[in-house]
């Protein structure tokens, strides 16, 4: 009786090799292989040419066996390797299977150059009998994306031809420098994001309002810089001088067209309590660089000072020899007796007695 024991495993990634197109296997070997694809694709529930056997290694020998051959998966839960082994001798051998399972997949329908946006009518299915890495598997993966390279009909629609596009503004028309930007006169393109600059990639809520920064020709795509973009901020109405402080006569909210400074000031809130530190030229926006909190008390101000005596409160009106902010003291002058005495600011030409 044949007593030896052959232990042998090919990897489970070895190519497909089959009895049909390779004539040096021996006729015991390419019946042993036929029989193993038979069985595991019955078992497996799969067609024959999905299924490879790793027995193709020119070591391996198979002897002549009487009868068909015993088969079975070496582990329970693995399905990468099965037993066969005679019934009429003590020969087995172990052999990798691996399973090609099928995969869905995409091809494209035409030749297409790099750039070309995509949709789901430029590729169709394809069923495939072996994984491939970035297989893109559903049409909606190619929504808002552009191909990054030149693909030919019948190429595989992969991730890595994939890029992702973007939406920019083109004008219909010629705007003049100045002239608004009519709404109307724009048209959204969607552009692969490489093709495009990051001036170019902006919300379209700058539109709104916003005037050509410069001559636009018809068909030009707007960047940033073609744009001056309205903002409600504060504003000049007049020369400013230093130390002068702010009010609804010198300032308002209006709209300004243009670059803005990082800390131009969006609110009138507070303004009358501020003064300039320089001086500010019609129509510029104002800064909060441009401010200091004002004096509350400024020299030659009427100051009411308050003083109090027990349950005694009385106010006397007073000359500010002296400016001072909240908390700070001042000097203050009794306009009859000329008395000077010291107090603290407690608000808007107001003091305390120290």
């Amino acid at each position: 009786m044949y007593k030896s024991i052959i232990t042998f495993t090919i990897a489970f990634y070895s190519c497909l090799v089959t009895a049909q197109n390779i004539p040096e296997l021996s006729a015991n070997k390419q019946a042993l292989i036929k029989q193993a694809k038979v069985w595991v694709a019955e078992q497996v529930k799969l067609e024959i040419d999905q299924v490879e056997i790793s027995a193709t290694d020119r070591r391996l020998k198979i002897p002549s066996c009487d009868s068909m051959f015993d088969i079975s998966f070496s582990y329970p839960s693995s399905q990468e390797s099965i037993r066969i082994s005679c019934p009429n001798t003590s020969w087995q051998v172990f052999v990798g299977v691996k399973l090609i399972k099928n995969t869905l997949g995409f091809v494209f329908k035409a030749d297409m150059p790099v750039g070309q946006l995509l949709s789901s009518d430029d590729i169709k299915p394809i069923v495939l009998k072996t994984s491939v890495r970035g297989l893109v598997k559903e049409p909606h993966a190619l929504k808002d994306m552009s191909l990054s390279k030149s693909v030919s009909a019948g190429d595989l629609v992969l991730q890595q031809y994939l890029t992702a596009t973007v939406i920019v503004f083109q004008i219909k028309k010629d705007i003049l420098a100045g002239e608004f930007i009519d709404l109307k006169s724009i048209k959204n393109v969607r552009k692969p994001l490489s093709l495009t600059s990051s001036t170019q990639r902006f919300p379209s809520r700058l539109l709104n309002q916003s005037t050509a920064a410069k001559n636009l020709r018809g068909g030009t795509i707007l960047s940033r810089e073609d744009l001056r973009v309205k903002h409600v901020v504060m504003i000049s109405k007049e020369i400013i001088g230093r130390g002068q402080k702010l009010s609804s006569a010198n300032s308002t909210l209006a709209p300004f067209y243009g670059s803005l400074p990082n800390d131009a000031l969006f609110s009138d809130a507070g303004i009358s309590q501020m003064e300039t530190i320089r001086t500010i030229s019609p129509g510029q926006p104002i800064r909060t660089s441009d401010l200091r909190p004002a004096p509350l008390i400024r020299p030659d101000d009427m100051v009411m000072l308050s003083i109090e005596r027990g349950s005694l409160q009385i106010t006397i009106p007073m000359i500010a020899l002296s400016k001072g902010q909240l908390g700070e003291q001042v000097t203050l002058i009794n306009p009859d007796s000329k008395e000077q005495i010291r107090a603290i600011v407690t608000g808007p030409r107001k003091a305390e007695i120290l």
